[in-house]
């Protein structure tokens, strides 16, 4: 046997981090991977690494926990450093060596602000431009100079000297708007568009930066640049600006050993430079003749700069940064250059993607470039805008300063696409000369699938560039159009993404934003960060929908299903019994406008305050077959299904807020809401099915909810399964589903025996499904089925959107068959689908525990090698059709089978 020995140690789920965001916080750690014992046993032990001193020391701890450990009698300073070591006890008795690591506390009280204040530089205040309403046509921009609505992007810098270097410098930093920092003329981060996409009325994030090494004894400069970002840019549906402000700010503190050295005050002085306007959707242009050179370094002479204004900004909503943030993930490098049939000069990225170009370019002065982005090319290979809107026009414009090769990239703006049309570039545009730079939040990739059907793997591909593209400081749904964090798809989404990356971090950011943005009463909005233009323009059609505020039932217990920490439920179980409450209120006082006449001792009205089938609702949103040319015509299936889908996900949530309450131990909560999901089940099937298994609402998306959630009585269930399969086969065997049914589609089929069927789904490649995309050159997830048309022509919809790309979750755990069936994990069973029609698979995903792996691949018509890998310290079966079941140790296996393949 091979003994464990930790590494990999982490707090907060994060290596050595700098700004641990709490005082309480997560310690973990992995096991060697070759081990193949069990640890059942720890020690921990913390020390203030300025005085060495003790502060936390378990003692030999009984457990086989080796994540998500918290120390539960310490409370962590503010802005300290500390160091911690870890050692483990296997079944053989022997401890190992201690194992080694650090991290540090960041600002932990905003008191601790204190003489920092918010500056504003000189600057225009933002032009505000009318709210959209849904449906009402905006006043025409076409004729309006871009440059006479947007403003310059303020630069502010501030002196100050040191006496003394100090052996640890850290800046604390946030802004209104976006911003870059820099110290003595150096970037202090790698970060993108900090501080992030908060809920901005009630959290602001701030960052936490080592600038030890920038400073100096003597004279020193910290410079900041800053831009419109969310705070007060054109974003979201409608387009509009200032949504939470109209002036940018900025407020620093930057200490030497715990003391100030330099805060933001009315020291500071500011100007303009180079960025003549940047706005998020817009984009963003750049004159490089009026840039500055050394503004932000020593001997600068700012005297004819503005004086900042000292604002009262106040510091009570300020957070600490949670989590990854964004980044430039990756680069592509020489991308096709040609051009097009109308004579346009384009590029093509190979790949759609959520970023911005990099051109280098020589040319004389005041030479202009304009770089125009899209996600397709229409059918005769010319350039076409697909995304419609106000403010969407995703355009960059570079003037040279004529100074020899020059190099552009934005820096406040970024947009969704795969093809460039290049105007203006100066002599011959060469692949050397682009660079596509891919900007995400920066969260470790985590899961890997591939097949023996190119098609599968490109299907697998595409999820997961559309989890990159829109796992973007929020969970969005585009990266082009609205870029706002609908609750619907990421909670639809939640499980897939988990297998791809690490986003336990990611997502538990966002539900923080979710709980600041829900309301009083317990609603939760469509989209969060609710974004006020937003709320207004939707305010027609309610305040929220259900599948969508259900999201914070969901979402928390998919990251505890994969994560295994029981945290994400505790800091979310209020808010999602306030949300099922809300919903009870609905029910109990809406009556649908059919029922009102009926007399009060009809018993269709006793079974209503049970029943959400009163307001506004999406529904199975976007179902193929109800989408056609008219106006409007997506909202057809929110009116046919809402309900009786808003019905489902009341019974769902109930049932998931009883689940987490069992887990928290909360015994009275779940047998509460038990009961309550209980009853709303008998309500809901007096009143959708009748006795021969059929739904009032006779669509596919309805019979896989209801049979998904656990709503069709045993009796039922047959005969509902065969209505589904009815349907589906009237539609010559394709999927007719929409966003809320569509993650459970293949899960239901499977469920009721028709496994062949699910596959055919799966495999069809004409429009509707998954491969037809995949045939038409996709890269990523299309919001619509066909979002470009069988004659190559794209339609007026988001081409990256990862809400159907929810069936990769599947893939893991029914094609490669690795799926957890305790928390976290920590056991796992191993059942691949051998007779999948498909000759090899393999997946892997990084639990907790470590890597989960399972290959298996055809070496015979009658036999299957499969080769596991099992994360240390966890437990494990392999379950193949035809063959007992088989307990794995941690470790590597290898087991060849006798299975015939499926003819």
């Amino acid at each position: 046997m091979t003994s464990p020995k930790p590494s990999a140690l982490t707090v907060e789920r994060l290596v050595e981090p700098l700004a641990v965001w709490t005082t309480r916080p997560r310690f973990g750690w992995l096991l060697d991977g070759a081990a193949t014992e069990r640890q059942n046993a720890y020690e921990l032990e913390v020390r203030d690494a300025l005085t060495a001193q003790i502060i936390a020391a378990t003692g030999k701890v009984d457990s086989a926990q080796s994540h998500s450990v918290v120390l539960p009698d310490v409370d962590l300073s503010s802005r300290t450093p500390y160091t911690w070591r870890v050692r483990v006890w296997a079944d053989d008795g022997e401890a190992t060596e201690w194992s080694q690591s650090r991290f540090e506390t960041t600002l932990l009280n905003n008191s601790e602000w204190d003489a920092a204040r918010w500056v504003e530089p000189v600057q225009e205040p933002v032009t505000p431009e009318e709210v959209l309403y849904l449906g009402v046509e905006p006043t025409s921009l076409d004729d309006v100079d871009i440059e006479s609505r947007l403003h310059p992007s303020p630069l502010v810098r501030q002196q100050f000297v040191l006496d003394e270097a100090p052996e640890r410098a850290r800046l604390y930093i946030t802004a209104h708007g976006v911003y870059e920092v820099t110290v003595n003329g150096q970037q202090v981060t790698d970060e993108v568009l900090a501080p992030g996409y908060d809920e901005y009325q009630e959290r602001l994030s701030y960052q936490t930066y080592d600038v030890t090494s920038q400073l100096r004894v003597g004279e020193n400069v910290l410079g900041v640049r800053l831009a419109d970002g969310w705070w007060a840019g054109r974003i979201s549906f409608t387009g509009s600006s200032i949504n939470y402000g109209d002036t940018l700010g900025v407020l620093w503190r930057l200490e030497g050993d715990r003391k100030a050295i330099a805060t933001s005050d009315a020291s500071a002085r500011s100007s303009f430079g180079e960025i003549r306007y940047s706005d998020i959707f817009i984009g963003e242009k750049v004159d490089a003749r009026l840039a500055v050179d050394g503004w932000d370094t020593v001997g600068f002479d700012d005297s004819e700069w503005a004086e900042v204004h000292v604002a009262d900004g106040g510091t009570s909503t300020l957070v600490p940064f949670v989590g990854e943030p964004v980044r430039r993930i990756d680069e592509i490098h020489e991308p096709q250059v040609f051009h097009s049939p109308a004579g346009e000069l384009l590029v093509d990225m190979g790949q759609n993607i959520a970023g911005r170009v990099r051109l280098t370019a020589r040319g004389a002065a005041g030479t202009t470039i304009t770089l125009e982005h899209t996600e397709a090319l229409d059918r005769d290979g010319n350039f076409q805008q697909n995304v419609q809107g106000r403010n969407k026009d995703q355009t960059d414009v570079w003037v040279l300063a004529g100074t020899g090769q020059e190099t552009f990239e934005p820096r406040f703006t970024y947009h969704g696409f795969r093809y460039v049309r290049v105007t203006g570039y100066p002599g011959d545009l060469h692949p050397e000369d682009v660079v596509g730079v891919i900007l995400s939040s920066d969260v470790p990739q985590t899961g890997t699938f591939t097949t023996s059907d190119p098609r599968i793997n490109q299907l697998h591909d595409n999820v997961v560039w559309s989890q990159r593209a829109n796992f973007f400081s929020t969970p969005t749904d585009c990266p082009q159009r609205e870029r706002a964090g609908w609750t619907g798809d990421i909670q639809v989404f939640a499980r897939a993404a988990t297998n791809n990356a690490r986003v336990d971090l990611f997502l538990d950011r966002w539900l923080a934003n979710v709980r600041a943005a829900q309301s009083d009463a317990g609603i939760v909005p469509m989209i969060v960060p609710n974004t006020p233009s937003f709320a207004t323009s939707f305010g027609l059609l309610g305040d929220t929908s259900a599948g969508w505020g259900d999201a914070i039932t969901i979402v928390p217990l998919a990251l505890y299903e994969r994560y295994g920490d029981r945290r994400v439920l505790d800091e979310n179980i209020d808010a999602m019994r306030r949300w099922v409450d809300w919903i009870r209120t609905q029910a109990e006082q809406g009556l649908p406008e059919q029922y009102q006449q009926l007399e009060s001792d009809d018993p269709i009205l006793k079974r209503q305050p049970l029943l959400w089938n009163t307001g506004f609702h999406y529904g199975d949103w976007l179902v193929p077959s109800t989408i056609t040319d008219e106006p409007m015509s997506m909202m057809v299936a929110a009116t046919l299904t809402g309900a009786l889908v808003a019905s489902a996900y009341y019974y769902h949530s109930a049932s998931n807020l009883a689940a987490a309450a069992e887990v928290l131990g909360d015994g009275a909560t779940a047998r509460e809401y038990r009961w309550l999901a209980a009853q709303i089940k008998d309500a809901f099937v007096a009143e959708y099915f009748d006795e021969d298994g059929r739904l009032s609402v006779h669509m596919q998306g309805a019979y896989v909810i209801s049979l998904a959630f656990g709503l069709v009585p045993e009796g039922l269930r047959d005969a509902a399964g065969a209505h589904l399969v009815e349907l589906i086969h009237q539609a010559e065997d394709h999927l007719d589903t929409g966003f809320l049914s569509v993650p459970h589609l293949l899960d239901v089929l499977v469920s009721i025996g028709e496994r062949e069927l699910a596959y055919t789904l799966l495999f069809q490649d004409t429009a509707p499904s998954w491969l037809y995309e995949v045939k038409m050159g996709a890269t990523t997830i299309w919001e619509s089925w066909d979002g470009i048309a069988p004659d190559g022509q794209p339609r007026d919809f988001s081409l990256n959107h990862y809400a159907f790309g929810a069936v990769d979750d599947w893939m893991y755990r029914y094609i490669a068959g690795i799926t957890p069936t305790a928390p976290g994990y920590a056991e796992i069973e191993f059942r691949p689908d051998l007779s999948a029609p498909l000759d090899a698979v393999a997946a892997s995903i990084e639990t907790p525990f470590g890597r989960a792996a399972l290959e298996w691949a055809r070496t015979s018509p009658a036999h299957v090698e499969i080769r596991l890998i099992v994360p240390a310290n966890t437990r494990a079966v392999l379950k193949v059709s035809g063959a007992e079941p088989v307990t794995l140790r941690p470790g590597a296996h290898t087991r060849t089978v006798t299975h015939k393949k499926e003819q």
